[in-house]
């Protein structure tokens, strides 16, 4: 089976700091962009452009044309809390009675988690004519404006050209949607604050980047394709977007093999045309010190089962698993836990995958069966690692692994690579391009492999900022935030404006 090109990790959605992906390298960066979809090059291109970017935009995309939808549109909230509230008694918490979190309780775990934002999901999902994005518990991070489409702020997550999952005949992308509940938005307002000035004067420290207890972060993931373009989509929640038309949107690039409605195929590359987009996947993270005292956090990912009991789409988003740790004493490097699909090992302690999860959702799991979610890609293909080419793809940093990248400054990759920014290798005998990672098991790949505080920033150094394994913060908003700063203090820069020019 023919897995994605070197995939993306969970709550990413990077892009490489513009600080460091000098000018000189721009053929170079592309190139990696290219080969990894995540890779977003928004930052960095407005950056060469001397483009001004302004941290409160919705969309940098126009409205879509009444006629075409005449619904409501995405609102940024960012009038952040300046504290989090008081912590009532919380389910998941009584699940494992303030202790820890086992893989025995796992399942609870995250049906306690489910239950407590399902309605608020459903009514996001449901009726969005009545979400009251001012009133509702949910905020979103600031200077994603630029990469946003304007009806529900989706931003691109991956693309999956065809083959990378079973059943897959067409490529597709992911657009992903992340929110943070009111615990959560009290450390973007610590970070960004609420204004212009503090949002261009950010609170980069570890004492202010720290999550409060309690505090509660979900992302959606929709694909580009309808469950009559990949049969595991059948019966999922569609939801429209107004976007341009992705070069991993196989539904709408070929429109005469889709059989998906608003497939995008009205758009272009430089066009946005109403695009419909569909549940896959649902992750929920929650700060929880007692539950996970190595990390401080449990990640869990909720995926779409189209054969699961219920009355809808919802009700069929089923756990994937949970995480709290990477279990760094257990070292695999046998092929079973190297090469996707890999085989779950029972002996990981801070990890539980559902066994009875769909097939698709299992083919992207991380090294030796850590959880990563089927948008979340821990396998990398192909991939170089030590003297070892892996044509049939390298099962990498799942979930944790990825985010304990987070920090500032950005000094590491979300996968296990050799270098920052990482680098691409020909394949033997031919010029196809592959991430180049460490050897699997090896001190370096180790690195990705900790169970460390969210203090602790992956790269040691005085200057260090650890962030608290929030990858939206560390690869998205901070290099934008690095890029309007630096066009900011070039001669005869102009200021970004919140409002569009109109005839």
């Amino acid at each position: 089976m023919k897995k994605h090109a070197l995939g993306i990790a969970s709550f990413v959605m990077a892009a490489a700091s513009p600080g460091i992906w000098a000018s000189e390298e721009a053929t170079h960066d592309e190139d990696i962009a290219s080969e990894a979809p995540f890779l977003t090059m928004t930052a960095q291109n407005l950056k060469l452009a001397d483009s001004p970017i302004h941290p409160f935009i919705n969309s940098a995309l126009p409205d879509p044309p009444q006629d075409v939808y005449s619904g409501p549109l995405f609102q940024l909230r960012h009038d952040y809390p300046e504290d989090p509230p008081s912590t009532p008694t919380l389910p998941w918490k009584e699940v494992t009675n303030n202790g820890r979190i086992t893989t025995e309780n796992s399942l609870e775990y995250v049906d306690a988690l489910k239950q407590y934002v399902s309605d608020d999901m459903r009514q996001l999902l449901y009726n969005y004519e009545q979400w009251n994005p001012s009133e509702e518990p949910w905020w979103e991070s600031i200077w994603l404006g630029s990469e946003r489409e304007p009806i529900h702020g989706f931003y691109v997550g991956s693309g999956f050209p065809a083959g990378t999952l079973p059943e897959q005949d067409l490529d597709f992308t992911t657009y992903v949607l992340t929110l943070y509940d009111e615990a959560a938005a009290a450390t973007l307002g610590n970070i960004w604050g609420t204004t212009l000035e503090s949002a261009h004067n950010p609170n980069l420290n570890t004492a202010d980047a720290q999550y409060a207890e309690g505090s509660v972060i979900v992302k959606f993931a929709f694909v580009t394709t309808c469950g009559a373009d990949w049969a595991p989509m059948d019966g999922t929640v569609s939801w429209p977007i107004y976007s341009t038309l992705n070069e991993s949107n196989g539904s709408g690039n070929n429109p005469q093999a889709s059989n998906c409605p608003n497939n995008g195929s009205e758009g272009s590359p430089t066009d946005p045309a109403l695009t419909n987009v569909y549940l896959m996947q649902f992750d929920i993270i929650v700060k929880d010190s007692q539950a996970a005292p190595e990390t401080g956090w449990v990640f869990s990912t909720l995926v779409y089962d189209k054969n699961a009991p219920g009355d809808d789409a919802w009700d069929k988003m089923i756990p994937l698993g949970a995480t709290w740790g990477n279990d760094p004493d257990i070292v695999n490097t046998s092929s079973s836990a190297l090469t996707p699909p890999v085989t779950v090992n029972t002996d990981l302690e801070q990890n539980w995958i559902n066994p009875d999860s769909p097939a698709y959702a299992t083919a992207t799991l991380g090294w030796d069966g850590r959880l990563s979610g089927p948008n979340d890609g821990a396998v990398v293909t192909p991939a170089w690692a030590g003297s070892h080419y892996y044509p049939e793809g390298l099962a990498s940093a799942g979930c944790l692994g990825c985010h304990s990248s987070a920090q500032y400054q950005q000094k590491s990759f979300l996968l296990p690579s050799t270098t920052y920014p990482p680098r691409t290798s020909n394949a033997p005998g031919s010029g196809a391009k592959a991430l180049v990672l460490n050897e699997p098991g090896s001190e370096a790949w180790m690195k990705w492999f900790q169970s460390r505080p969210g203090t602790d920033a992956m790269d040691p150094g005085a200057e260090q900022v650890g962030l608290d394994y929030d990858m939206v913060t560390s690869f998205k908003a901070i290099p934008m935030w690095q890029a309007a700063m630096e066009n900011m203090q070039k001669d005869d820069a102009e200021n970004a404006s919140l409002e569009r020019v109109t005839n």
